[in-house]
C-alpha cells in the first residue's frame, strides 16, 4: 500500500501580484499566458488586419492633404508597413508572450511613424493636417488594440516628444497654430494612455481576483482531502486505520476477485506494557508498523491498525499458498525485529506475532464480517497453538497442520 501522505500545514495564501507598471509577477504571468495568451493572440491578429484596412483607406485623406508625396506614402505603405503587419498579424499565435507584444509595438511605431514624418516633411498647404493621422493611430495602439500598459507608456512618450519636436521643427506654421497641434498631440496622448491604463488595470486586477479565488478553492479542497486522509490514519503508528479498513473492504467485497485477510496480533503484549511501560508499548507498535510500511506498498495490499495491538494485513488475487508463504515471513520477520520482551513467561525473550488467515474467494460471495469472523477464529487458534505462528481458516475448518515452521 502507499504510505499515508503526511499532513502539510499551509502558510497564508500568496496572493499574485502587480507593479506600478500592470506587471504581474513571474508566476501569475506565466499562469495567464497559459490560460489566456492564445486569445491575446488571436485578438490582436483580428486587429491588426483591421488596422491595415483602416490604414488604407485613409490614403483617401492622405492624397487630398498631401498630393504631391501621395505616391511616396503609396510606396512605403505597401512595400513596409503592410508587409509587416500582415507578417506580425501571422506570427503573433508562434511566438512568446514577450515577443508578441515587442513585435506589435515595432509595427504601431512603424504606423505611425509615416504620417509623422509627413507632417514634418512635407511643405504642401495642408500637410498640417497630418496631424490626424497621428492621433488616430495613437488612438488604435492604446485602446484598440491595448497595448500592455508598459509598452503603451513607452509608445505615447516616444511618439509625443516626436510629434511635439515634428511640430516645432516644421517651417510655415504659425506659432498659434504649432501650440495647438502639440496641445492636441497632448491630449490625445493622456488621453489614451489614461484609458489603456484604466483597462489593463481592470484586466489584470480581475485576473487577480479570481486567481486568488481559484486559489482558496483549491486550498479548501486540499484541505479536505488531507483531512479525510487523517480521519483515515491511526495518529500513533501512521498506518490506516478502521475507517479506512471499512472503505477499502466495501471496494474489495462489492466485486468478484479474490483476497486474502489477515489478522495479527502481538503475542503478550499486555505482559509488555506492564513490564516496560506505555511508552516502550507505544514504541513498539511504531516499529512494527514501519516494518509493515517498508514491506507493503501497492494498490492491491495493505496493511493497517484494527485495534490495540491487532493490526490488519489484506491482499488480493494471492493464492492459498502464496498466503501461507507471506504468513510465515510477516511472523519471522517481526521476531527477527529482536524487539526485547523482558515480561514473557513461556521462555521467548522478544516480541512476536499470531496471525489468522482467511479467505474471500472469487466464486463465493462472502461479507466481510464473514472473513474477518473467519480471520479472527484462526488468530485465537494460533494463539492456542502456542503463539508466533500462523493458522489459516482452513486449517480451522478440517483437521489442521502446524502452521509453525
Amino acid at each position: 500500500m502507499k504510505r499515508p501522505p503526511e499532513r502539510v500545514m499551509h502558510g497564508p495564501i500568496e496572493r499574485p501580484t502587480l507593479d506600478l507598471l500592470l506587471r504581474f509577477d513571474r508566476h501569475t504571468e506565466t499562469r495567464y499566458e497559459s490560460e489566456h495568451g492564445a486569445e491575446r493572440a488571436a485578438e490582436l491578429r483580428h486587429t491588426i488586419l483591421f488596422g491595415v484596412v483602416l490604414y488604407l483607406l485613409h490614403d483617401v485623406s492622405t492624397y487630398l492633404l498631401l498630393p504631391d508625396e501621395y505616391w511616396l506614402i503609396v510606396l512605403v505603405t505597401f512595400l513596409v508597413i503592410v508587409p509587416c503587419s500582415l507578417t506580425i498579424a501571422y506570427t503573433v499565435e508562434k511566438v512568446s508572450a514577450e515577443i508578441r507584444e515587442v513585435m506589435v509595438l515595432g509595427a504601431i511605431f512603424a504606423a505611425t511613424m509615416l504620417p509623422m514624418f509627413m507632417l514634418y516633411y512635407s511643405d504642401a498647404p495642408h500637410s498640417s493636417h497630418m496631424n490626424v493621422e497621428v492621433i488616430l493611430c495613437i488612438v488604435f495602439a492604446n485602446m484598440l488594440m491595448a497595448l500592455r500598459f508598459r509598452y503603451a507608456l513607452l509608445y505615447t512618450a516616444v511618439v509625443l516628444f516626436l510629434g511635439v519636436l515634428a511640430v516645432t521643427m516644421k517651417n510655415g506654421v504659425d506659432l498659434e497654430l504649432k501650440a495647438a497641434i502639440c496641445f492636441q498631440f497632448a491630449s490625445v496622448c493622456l488621453l489614451s494612455v489614461y484609458s489603456n491604463f484604466l483597462f489593463e488595470r481592470r484586466r489584470c486586477t480581475d485576473y487577480c481576483v479570481s486567481r486568488e479565488a481559484t486559489i482558496r478553492a483549491e486550498t479548501a479542497e486540499m484541505s479536505e482531502k488531507q483531512f479525510q486522509e487523517i480521519s483515515k490514519t491511526d495518529a500513533l503508528t501512521g498506518l490506516p486505520n478502521r475507517r479506512f479498513i471499512d472503505e477499502r473492504f466495501q471496494e474489495w467485497f462489492a466485486d468478484t476477485r479474490p483476497a486474502v485477510v489477515m489478522m495479527i496480533d502481538i503475542d503478550h503484549f499486555k505482559l509488555f506494557n506492564d513490564t516496560l511501560g506505555h511508552p516502550a508499548g507505544d514504541e513498539c507498535l511504531k516499529t512494527i508498523a514501519d516494518a509493515f510500511k517498508a514491506a507493503f506498498s501497492g494498490s492491491d495490499v495493505f496493511c493497517a491498525r484494527f485495534g490495540g495491538e491487532e493490526f490488519i494485513l489484506a491482499l488480493r488475487d494471492a493464492e492459498e499458498r502464496q498466503a501461507r508463504r507471506l504468513a510465515h515471513g510477516v511472523v519471522r520477520s517481526i521476531e527477527a525485529l529482536n524487539i526485547p520482551h523482558p515480561g514473557r513467561t513461556d521462555g521467548v525473550d522478544v516480541v512476536t506475532v499470531s496471525i489468522g488467515v482467511a479467505f474471500k474467494p472469487a466464486a463465493k460471495q462472502v461479507t466481510q464480517e464473514e472473513v474477518l469472523s473467519d480471520a479472527d477464529k484462526a488468530l485465537y487458534q494460533a494463539k492456542r497453538d502456542g503463539r508466533n505462528c500462523y493458522v489459516t481458516s482452513t486449517d480451522t475448518a478440517s483437521p489442521r497442520v502446524m502452521a509453525k515452521f
